[in-house]
């Protein structure tokens, strides 16, 4: 049975997203003007199941109006641009935090084929910024030579059935527990 999962992937302009969408969905590369507006439906089968992908790219104005039911988000950069780098902490961050809180975020550093020095360490800056977002995941990928890019998707899609089972569990528990999670709900507004 199908599974469909929102995800919403942001990130700054040219920093690797259409790229990475294009090469997971159509197995190549876009050729000119990235994607400013699109829906992409994808399938991809984890442990029997098979679930639809369907991420959007929007302008600044009207990006936050996909952030609503998302599963998951995946908050792009681009690895040998400090200001992309940057902006996941000063832009792509707080505005997922507003309007996605709780949703699980995956990082993904973009265009690692670019590196020059391909040396050990270029990892562990993606790896402090999860932790300061409070990621699930830190993954690289090169959508040129199709580098972790199935692997991407392939965690974002166990990541965000991993959320659901927890949020459809809280509800089965809130069904089976009305007067105790009513007492929960009364004290935290009390002591609010």
């Amino acid at each position: 049975m199908p599974q469909n999962l929102k995800v919403v992937i942001v990130g700054d302009g040219g920093c690797g997203k259409t790229s990475l969408l294009m090469v997971y969905t159509k197995k190549r590369l876009s050729r000119g003007k990235t994607i400013d507006k699109a829906t992409i439906i994808s399938e991809i089968k984890i442990n029997k199941y098979r679930t639809s992908w369907q991420t959007k790219n929007d302008y600044d104005r009207l990006r936050p109006v996909s952030y609503p039911n998302a599963n998951l988000v995946l908050i792009c950069y681009d690895v040998i641009c400090p200001s992309s780098y940057d902006n996941v902490l000063i832009k792509w961050y707080p505005e997922v935090h507003h309007f996605c809180h709780g949703v699980p975020i995956i990082l993904v550093g973009c265009k690692t084929d670019l590196r020059k020095d391909k040396g050990l360490g270029k990892e562990t800056v993606g790896e402090e910024t999860k932790k300061k977002i409070k990621a699930e995941l830190y993954l690289e990928c090169s959508a040129k030579y199709k580098e972790n890019v199935e692997d991407i998707f392939r965690e974002a899609t166990k990541q965000a059935l991993a959320a659901n089972k927890e949020i459809q569990k809280g509800k089965e528990e809130r069904i089976l527990c009305p007067s105790v999670t009513q007492e929960i709900m009364l004290s935290t507004t009390v002591s609010s």
